[in-house]
């Protein structure tokens, strides 16, 4: 069986032990200043890099020409469109913009 003498002994011990490992650790410098510039400079060549890949990328995996996507983007704007007309003429919910009511951009009322 341990004794109280022989705990406190060993307590007294690991802390000692615990204080002299903590004040032989080294603290590293920290600086606030201007020494270290590299950092900026590496993720502006990585920003860099990356959009240039990105490019590339999406030149190689298009499927289609730029006069095939701007045919077909006229396409689905012409579709959305048309859309649009028959809901207002098929007697459809559509919206207006109320003058003088709150911003002329944002206030819309049902008609």
């Amino acid at each position: 069986m341990i004794s109280t003498k022989d705990l406190r002994d060993i307590i007294d011990e690991a802390t000692k032990r615990a204080s002299d490992v903590i004040s032989d650790a080294k603290v590293p410098e920290v600086s606030i200043g201007r020494k270290n510039d590299n950092g900026m400079a590496i993720f502006g060549m990585g920003l860099l890099l990356g959009a240039i890949c990105g490019m590339v990328i999406a030149f190689l995996v298009t499927p289609y020409s730029g006069e095939q996507a701007r045919q077909k983007l006229n396409d689905q704007v012409d579709k959305v469109r048309k859309q649009r007309e028959e809901l207002g003429t098929n007697g459809g919910t559509t919206y207006t913009a109320t003058p003088g009511y709150g911003s002329p951009t944002s206030s819309y009322e049902r008609s």
